[in-house]
């Protein structure tokens, strides 16, 4: 099993990120591509977007983390930012055999950012 990792942003378009949203719709399109190509080998291809997560990347535009999730949760309709957990379980998951019958599919786990 193969898991590439998005971003909410392959399905949303913000301003000054071109590239940033191109190359993660790039990646979901080519998990797409290889598991049509590997299905007969087998291997399962995925793709999880997470939206924004509680790490040190973060800190690079916000002065803590608590100020990014003050000013990013709003964004998400669950209010808050993700913790890095959980977007690991859903990467587990897919990777897991409980996934056994998900190939080609784009794991969106963004806490409703996607929706608005």
């Amino acid at each position: 099993s193969i898991v590439f990792i998005g971003s909410q942003f392959a399905r949303v378009a913000v301003g000054k990120a071109v590239a940033y949203c191109a190359a993660k719709a790039g990646l979901v399109h080519l998990a797409k591509a290889m598991a049509v190509d590997h299905a007969d080998q087998n291997i399962r291809v995925n793709s999880l977007s997470p939206g924004a997560v509680a790490t040190a990347r973060l800190l690079q535009r916000w002065p803590s983390l608590e100020a990014a999730d003050k000013g990013l949760g709003p964004a998400h309709l669950l209010g808050r930012i993700a913790e890095p957990e959980e977007i690991a379980a859903a990467c587990a998951f897919l990777l897991s055999s409980d996934a056994s019958f998900v190939t080609g599919t784009d794991l969106l786990v963004d806490g409703g950012y996607a929706v608005r």
